[in-house]
């Protein structure tokens, strides 16, 4: 979910870049104070919304990339989120979530950053997100600002059954969570060599 939010940081600190194409290009992007990232999901009973720790979320992370037709690949863009990182606001509702991340043997979600892609009037990421060991590739619409400061956001839509995962059932069945969730991120980033 932070994957999200640190990628789409990545791909708005890349475009700024100039050079010649295909050289590869280095720079740290940093996630700033005041970053966002959460998912939000439902149930047959109520819904929820589980946040990353935003002191989680501040973070530096080292990217290399090269331009290519319009377009700009990335060789290494490796965000690292700890599923201990979320919270969905109660203790109950967090064990349920980190037992449905298979937190005890996939402590992490790996956000991996591929390609950005800039359309007339769009801006797209392409992402790899590992969650519990399994692999799943999406391609999201980012937005970005630059007054005063980067910003980035988003939402990726996904079924949590692409990661061979199943919804949670409780009470016998009676409370069931839907395999659909959304990741929104909304982050202020800054760019440095």
């Amino acid at each position: 979910m932070e994957m999200i939010s640190r990628i789409s940081l990545i791909l708005v600190f890349v475009l700024f870049f100039s050079g010649s194409p295909f050289s590869e290009r280095k720079c740290v992007v940093r996630i700033d104070r005041g970053s966002e990232l959460y998912l939000k999901g439902s149930a047959n009973v109520k819904d929820f919304t589980c946040r990353y720790d935003q002191q989680l979320l501040e973070t530096s992370v080292p990217i290399v990339f090269r331009k290519k037709e319009g377009r700009m690949i990335f060789d290494k863009a490796l965000i690292r989120l700890e599923n201990r990182g979320f919270g969905c606001g109660g203790r109950g509702i967090n064990k349920d979530f980190h037992s449905l991340l298979q937190t005890e043997s996939h402590p992490y979600i790996d956000l991996r950053l591929r390609e950005v892609i800039q359309e007339p009037g769009e801006l797209k990421a392409k992402i790899s997100i590992t969650i519990a060991g399994e692999q799943g590739d999406y391609e999201i619409p980012v937005k970005l600002q630059t007054e005063g400061v980067l910003k980035c956001s988003g939402v990726l839509s996904l079924d949590i059954r692409d990661f061979g995962l199943e919804p949670p059932k409780k009470m016998l069945g009676l409370i069931v969570v839907d395999e659909k969730i959304a990741i929104y991120f909304d982050l202020s980033l800054r760019i440095g060599s």
